[in-house]
């Protein structure tokens, strides 16, 4: 009995890795733990592929049928060859109602049935041949939801972020500049106190001011009682070197000393 649970949870298993790799292609390692996905991956493209045929065949041949029968009866209706429980068609309306029959093939692909099964078919071929070539997705709907959801809890989450930080910040004031002695940074010829972030002020960019050119330190956050500042240490650069990437920056009039940090202290 054992063996036979096992043949058929393998079986299963491999049954869920088929479904599977239609999700997004992000969510594969985690089901990789329980399910062979990403290894089905080619195999999931070829059965979705076979599968939109073996609904699309049938349904085209029901939708041709359907439009033949209905060409024929208006057809017969209005030659009289048959009693009409409505106004007799003409000759030019049963005419045009067979023709209709001629374009089944363009008419099935704007039915549901027909737009169900060319998707599927064709995603799934391209997912088979993404998979072959080693690039394997899954559904294109899928994953394009998955990415905009992603997007949105991360956006959500920054913004959560930002607010949660502001809190600890305070209000905005504008930057202090401190040596850096006072400032904690003995090595350190100034230090920038901002009550907020500066995008793209990282160690070693070179700050340009209109006196001198500085290079940055380890920018560093400390709790003061007025609020959460990050410290930005410089030292002015006194050799040449070669400008990898840089920021212009006005430096505020020297400060005194700051007020001893709180203790809590964010490095």
């Amino acid at each position: 009995m054992r063996k036979v649970g096992d043949i058929l949870w393998t079986i299963g298993s491999y049954g869920l890795a088929l479904l599977g790799g239609t999700l997004p292609r992000r969510w594969w390692p985690r089901m990789d733990e329980s399910i062979p996905v990403s290894r089905c991956s080619l195999w999931s493209g070829i059965v979705m592929a076979v599968f939109s045929a073996s609904i699309g065949i049938p349904g085209f041949l029901a939708h041709l049928q359907g439009n033949t029968s209905r060409g024929a009866e208006m057809v017969m209706r209005a030659g009289r060859w048959i009693p009409s429980a409505g106004p007799i068609p003409t000759d030019e309306q049963a005419n045009a109602v067979f023709m209709v029959s001629y374009l089944s093939p363009l008419t099935f692909l704007f039915t549901p049935l027909g737009i169900a099964s060319i998707y599927l078919g064709v995603t799934g071929y391209l997912r088979a041949v993404s998979a072959y070539v080693d690039d394997p997705r899954g559904d294109p709907i899928l994953t394009w939801v998955d990415s905009m959801a992603w997007k949105r809890r991360q956006k959500m989450a920054a913004r959560q972020a930002t607010r949660s930080r502001e809190e600890l910040e305070g209000p905005e004031v504008p930057d202090r500049l401190v040596s850096g002695q006072s400032g904690g940074f003995p090595d350190a010829d100034f230090v920038v106190v901002a009550s907020r972030r500066k995008p793209g002020w990282e160690r070693g960019v070179f700050v340009i001011t209109p006196e001198l050119w500085y290079r940055l330190g380890t920018p560093v956050e400390r709790h003061l009682p007025a609020g959460l500042r990050t410290f930005y240490p410089l030292t002015e650069i006194r050799d040449l070197e070669v400008v990898r990437k840089s920021v212009e920056y006005v430096l505020p009039p020297l400060s005194g000393s700051l007020p001893p940090p709180s203790e809590r202290t964010d490095a």
